[in-house]
């Protein structure tokens, strides 16, 4: 079974986005969905001076799970038509250990706000960010005036539409086959991948 690692990139612990990723795994009680809380992973602030001291133990956590997934669902606020500072500052540490630290796997993006665009200004942002991460981008879904289209109560889209959009894309990314990596046709060509490979985890302080 694949093992979906589903985040959100709010702080808020009434998350309106979280209240999404909750739906999904209430819909979708068979499949390994995991939520992944990066609230519990107090990182500092990334700039060039403070990685000179060494990459969090925290984001090299954070990595290990993404290396384990099979795919991600990521529901974003949106900050002044942005994804959030607390999201960025996570990207920004996880792509300091690797720049396609979402492994060439696939991803669903989502977004909500109480607003008429349901944040879709920035997620249209993130998915034209997310390949260089190294996601494989499924599809992309924006729920608008939250607390008129979302049922608190049932934590059910009070649309059916909007209901059906997003299941069908949450199987989308359940029945995504990975595509295979580059085939190497010589046992030369395997150690010299596989060198490179462990030498990027030894600089990072992984081996």
């Amino acid at each position: 079974m694949k093992k979906i690692i589903a985040f959100t990139g709010s702080t808020s612990h009434n998350s309106i986005n979280q209240k999404l990723l909750d739906y999904i795994i209430k819909e979708f009680p068979n499949k390994e969905i995991e939520l992944l809380d990066l609230k519990s992973y107090e990182l500092p602030i990334y700039s060039p001076e403070t990685e000179k001291k060494g990459i969090p133990i925290q984001t090299k956590e954070i990595f290990q799970i993404f290396n384990s997934a099979d795919g991600f669902i990521l529901a974003s606020p949106e900050h002044n038509g942005l994804p959030s500072a607390f999201l960025k500052n996570h990207i920004d540490w996880l792509s300091r250990v690797d720049q396609r630290f979402f492994h060439d796997k696939p991803i669903l993006l989502l977004s909500t706000s109480p607003g008429a665009t349901g944040g879709k200004s920035h997620l249209d942002i993130l998915a034209k960010l997310v390949h260089r991460w190294g996601g494989e981008l499924i599809g992309q879904f924006s729920l608008s005036d939250f607390y008129q289209n979302f049922d608190t109560r049932t934590n059910t889209p009070n649309k059916s539409a909007h209901e059906q959009s997003l299941k069908d894309l949450v199987k989308s990314l359940l029945n995504f086959h990975e595509k295979p990596s580059a085939i190497y046709r010589t046992n030369r060509e395997i150690e010299v991948f596989l060198n490179r490979i462990v030498n990027q985890y030894k600089s990072k302080g992984f081996l």
